[in-house]
């Protein structure tokens, strides 16, 4: 849980000594990572946790009614992903033990050095939100585990089933498999062991409906590509960012800008992955939310900042002009989906060689014509001949689903997708939309 005042994370500070907690606050207060949610009892910090659950706690020992640590077994009893840090007098190893055994994360000595309880409060919050990231990261995966047209079965080695899909549950519902092997996957045929008896059980799966719908299972199969491609499509300026974050002193006076920059960056990342797959879910319908007014040039940079990291290794800088909102009709993942592989598609076409990819906007009549130009060389004859087929790219390891996806997303939205290519100096990606 993180307080709706942008991405700060509510911190609870507890001390019965007020000199103390009034000035604790203050000094945290002016932090940009915390909203500082003071309290002089335990009981005024368990009224807060309704209307303010507590990412983080600062907490003294020694407090009236109940210790510092009960109220933090209190704590996270109703906020499991608390992480706190206790406050403790000098000398008392033997308590800061039982607080780590209770759950606090690390303990402070008082008299309080400032400058260490900053350093430690700002490793805290960092970890706080890798680890919030790596929850929402693995609940997508499950949804995507969930949303595979097979059955899928994870066990331990003995045989504990630990996770099943929706098929994977229908292929176990009979009794626990200890083991499973696939035989044959299109005949949906399956070889199973039995824990009890150890006998092998085939099962034999017969879709009926894909056989007489093959057109639109080969459409949903397209999608699932173009899923795989756009959930890849994040992951490599994400890593970038933590990366970058994690080669950062925190003491250095450029961390907190930095955190907060990638904190922004993977929250956006993950928030789009999300609707991704909320998307693909409803595959039976139009994949476009619904087209109306959308800001160009917000996005636009949301796109330049999330790429950073990976221009920036590459040596690669990009040149776009900030002008006023200018208004497309759209639905703005769809958008955001375009631009982002446009933008992508141009750092990766330098290899070994530094360059600039430019961004141009012009309107004209009822268009707007965004035109993404590199200088690094164009495409191949034998690509540019067929610049929109599948699996035919010039990355190592590329699909070549981009500039599809990307074709197919604008003429969803009513406009185009043209290419200048440009052989030895480079190539010119141009997005027509209608104006707003």
């Amino acid at each position: 849980m993180t307080s709706p005042d942008g991405d700060r994370l509510v911190l609870y500070v507890v001390d019965d000594e007020r000199a103390t907690l009034e000035e604790l606050s203050r000094i945290l207060a002016r932090q940009e990572d915390f909203l500082v949610v003071p309290s002089a009892s335990p009981e005024e910090a368990l009224k807060e946790v309704a209307s303010r659950p507590p990412d983080l706690a600062l907490l003294d020992l020694r407090l009236p009614g109940m210790s510092g640590l009960q109220l933090l077994e209190r704590l996270l009893a109703s906020q499991p992903d608390l992480m706190a840090i206790v406050m403790t007098g000098y000398g008392e190893a033997e308590t800061a033990r039982r607080a780590r055994e209770t759950g606090a994360l690390d303990f402070v000595e008082k008299p309080l050095d400032l400058s260490y309880l900053l350093v430690v409060l700002r490793q805290l919050a960092r970890e706080y939100r890798l680890r919030r990231t790596l929850r929402t990261s693995a609940e997508l995966f499950r949804r995507v585990l969930e949303l595979m047209p097979d059955g899928l079965v994870m066990t331990d080695p003995a045989g504990k089933i630990l996770f099943a899909n929706t098929l994977g549950r229908a292929l176990t519902e009979e009794g626990e498999a200890e083991e499973g092997a696939r035989v044959s996957r299109e005949g949906r045929t399956y070889e199973l062991q039995r824990h009890a008896a150890g006998q092998r059980v085939l099962l034999h799966w017969l879709d009926l409906t894909a056989a007489l719908d093959r057109e639109r299972l080969a459409a949903h199969k397209q999608m699932a590509r173009y899923l795989a491609h756009e959930i890849r499509n994040p992951l490599t300026p994400m890593r970038l960012w933590l990366q970058e974050l994690d080669a950062l002193d925190p003491s250095d006076p450029h961390f907190a800008a930095t955190a907060a920059k990638a904190a922004t960056v993977l929250k956006g990342q993950v928030d789009r992955l999300m609707e991704l797959v909320n998307r693909f879910q409803t595959l039976g319908s139009d994949l476009l939310a619904e087209v109306g007014e959308v800001g160009l040039d917000a996005l636009l940079q949301e796109a330049v900042t999330t790429l950073e990291p990976l221009a920036s290794s590459r040596g690669v800088r990009f040149h776009v002009p900030r002008t006023p909102e200018r208004l497309v009709k759209a639905d703005e993942a769809s958008l955001y989906q375009i631009l982002f592989n446009l933008l992508r598609n141009a750092v990766e076409a330098f290899s070994g060689a530094s360059g600039t990819i430019r961004v141009k906007v012009e309107e004209e009549g009822g268009w707007t014509r965004i035109r993404v130009e590199d200088d690094a060389g164009g495409l191949p004859e034998e690509v540019a001949a067929s610049p929109f087929t599948p699996y035919l790219s010039t990355k190592p390891g590329g699909t070549g689903l981009g500039l599809v996806l990307c074709r197919d997303l604008a003429r969803r939205l009513g406009g185009s997708l043209d290419l200048d290519n440009r052989p030895g100096q480079g190539l010119a990606v141009i997005l027509t939309l209608r104006r707003a």
